[in-house]
């Protein structure tokens, strides 16, 4: 396995946290704010922040850290952690502010992304064959799902996130539920219908294409993750929201992709 790679702006490093708790200290990028996804792969670990605050992270759960210079690992038994750093402005409607740290526990995406970035860090000439930027906005897409259920959804109604942020963050939340609709969202959201449509317009947009868009982008993760090669195309475009595998297709036109099949091709062949 790899040590270390850099896609982009994004960062994923392993850790080889000493046994017997010698501190091994990471420092986080010093050009940027950023984002700091801790995932234990052995044993617990005990994680200290730029507070002295400590918090121990089981292999079953995950940290981040928003916004913070630097911090220590420990662990009595050692083991490896994988570190991934990426930017707070591809993730800040998620994290919250900077200093913030929370735990990730009880996650259900929390296995396939912990697979998913092991995969990339074990493979090599695989990886050289896909583009860095499609690489970069998969891992910031995992790592804003892991951030947006630890809040869980009574956090989206947050005073300080705007309606289109509020929209946003509740279609990414529910959006691989087939009844979420335009409908159910301006109700969730307690405005009308008008509202919401005036909210997209002004991003040139319609809350059904945004639905939909969101949807679209699922599946092509789904499709292009070794973890996910077990289901068929049409189980895929269930999981995604959609309601069949002709309904992933036209989604997938409209928004310029290739056919389900040539996606999943990138990755498998």
């Amino acid at each position: 396995m790899r040590s270390h790679l850099q896609v982009g702006e994004t960062e994923v490093s392993l850790l080889e946290v000493p046994a017997g708790g010698a501190p091994l200290r990471k420092i986080c990028r010093t050009s940027s704010p950023s984002v700091e996804v801790l995932f234990p792969l052995e044993n617990s670990v005990v994680v200290r922040n730029d507070s002295r605050d400590e918090r121990v992270v089981r292999p079953d759960e995950s940290i981040y850290l928003v916004g913070h210079r630097r911090y220590a690992v420990f662990s009595t038994q050692g083991g490896l952690a994988l570190a991934v750093a990426v930017p707070l402005a591809a993730v800040d409607e998620y994290a919250g502010e900077s200093g913030h740290v929370d735990l990730i526990r009880g996650s259900a995406v929390l296995g396939p992304v912990k697979k998913f970035l092991v995969g990339v860090m074990e493979s090599h000439d695989e990886l050289d064959r896909l583009p860095a930027y499609f690489i970069e906005k998969l891992v910031w897409e995992m790592m804003a799902s892991l951030m947006l259920e630890s809040k869980g959804a009574a956090s989206l109604a947050r005073p300080s996130l705007g309606m289109l942020d509020r929209a946003m963050a509740h279609i990414a939340a529910y959006r691989t539920d087939q009844t979420l609709t335009p409908t159910s969202l301006a109700h969730a959201l307690n405005i009308s219908m008008r509202q919401l449509q005036r909210v997209f317009a002004g991003m040139g947009s319609t809350p059904s294409r945004e639905i939909r868009r969101q949807r679209a982008d699922l599946a092509v993760s789904m499709l292009t993750n070794e973890a996910f090669r077990v289901l068929s195309i049409t189980q895929v475009a269930h999981h995604s929201g959609f309601a069949d595998a002709a309904d992933l297709r036209r989604a997938f036109d409209a928004f310029g992709y290739s056919t389900p099949s040539e996606v999943r091709g990138v990755i498998l062949r």
